[in-house]
Formats: C-alpha cells, sequence, structure tokens
C-alpha cells in the first residue's frame, strides 16, 4: 500500500513539473533556430527512477502529451509542426519509459547508485534521443515541413545527425550533471522502496 501511495504521488507530482516546463517558454524546450534543446526528459528520470514502472511510463507519456500540446498550441519552428504528429511527439517519450523503466529494474552493474544512475540516466536518455530521431526518419516523409532546410545541409540524414550530435549530447550531460545527482540524494534521503 504505501509503494502505491508512493508512486502515485510521484506520478503526480512530477506530471505537474513536466506540464510547467512544457507550457513556460524557453524553459523546458529551449528553443535555439531550429534546434529544441529538450530539459523536459530530467523530471521524467528522476520520477520514473524513485517511482518504478509504471511511473516511468507515466511520465513518459505526460512527456509525450506536453510535446504534442506545445506543437499544436505553440509551434515556432518547422520542426514543432513534426511534433504535431502523436507517432513523432508521443510514441517515442511513451518508449523512453519503457526503457527507463526496464533499466531501473535489471542494469545493476556497479553495487553504487552513484554509478548506477548515472548510467542509466545516459542509456535512457541515449534511447530517447534516438527513438525521437527514428520517428522523423520513419514517420516526416508522410509530411515533411523542413524538406527546403534539409535540402540544404546535403539531405535528411545529414540533418538527423546533426540534431543527434547537438541535441543527444546536451541532453546526455543534463542527465548526468543534473538529474541523477538530484535522483541519488533523494533516493538516498527518502529510501523509497524499503
Amino acid at each position: 500500500m504505501r509503494r502505491t501511495v508512493e508512486s502515485i504521488t510521484i506520478l503526480g507530482l512530477f506530471s505537474a513539473i513536466i506540464a510547467l516546463m512544457a507550457f513556460i517558454p524557453q524553459f523546458g524546450f529551449i528553443q535555439i533556430g531550429f534546434i529544441a534543446l529538450t530539459i523536459i526528459h530530467l523530471p521524467v528520470l528522476i520520477g520514473g527512477y524513485l517511482g518504478g514502472k509504471k511511473v516511468a511510463i507515466g511520465l513518459g507519456i505526460a512527456f509525450g502529451l506536453a510535446s504534442f500540446s506545445q506543437a499544436l498550441i505553440r509551434p515556432v519552428t518547422p520542426v514543432d509542426l513534426l511534433f504535431q504528429n502523436p507517432l513523432i511527439s508521443v510514441l517515442p517519450r511513451f518508449l523512453f519509459g519503457v526503457v527507463l523503466a526496464t533499466l531501473t529494474l535489471k542494469l545493476k552493474p556497479f553495487k553504487s547508485d552513484y554509478i548506477n544512475i548515472p548510467l542509466v540516466f545516459a542509456l535512457s536518455t541515449f534511447a530517447h534521443t534516438v527513438f525521437v530521431l527514428g520517428s522523423f526518419y520513419v514517420f516526416s516523409p508522410l509530411f515533411n515541413p523542413l524538406a527546403e532546410f534539409t535540402d540544404s545541409v546535403g539531405g535528411f540524414l545529414p540533418f538527423l545527425w546533426g540534431v543527434l550530435l547537438a541535441n543527444g549530447l546536451f541532453e546526455i550531460a543534463a542527465a548526468l550533471l543534473l538529474a541523477a545527482p538530484i535522483a541519488v540524494r533523494v533516493k538516498d534521503a527518502l529510501r523509497l522502496g524499503d
């Protein structure tokens, strides 16, 4: 019973944080030209790690719905138009939650959370970036508002590689430098699951 209450509380709290980050301009989605640096994955990582499988998946879906709604309500660049497709905005974030939950449960190669948590966060964040870019590649030919831009940079694949390097490295660094230390400290302080 206690674990259920913890999970519901974590899911509600971190979903609210995700919503705030999504709807405050330049907070959760930091727009720089055609690139949107995303830090909304940080509460998904922290809350998902602390809350368990259902919370991780729920927060992944909350992240996807926030991205989808922002693309509909306040698109800033042509890239945002791609996120109006739920197969690009919601599906990869759902899968992100599944990967986070799976790695949290299965990947514990070291005895220390100071190593395991950053490892889980880095791998989950990398998977998230690959899922989003993979969905771009698979689903954007149906509707590609970036055709003119991607043609100017040598095609869609070079564009995806550029985004992978720029966004992926930034998001992994944010996960390691910001989310992992918070998750370790909160887990230690609350002794969740004990």
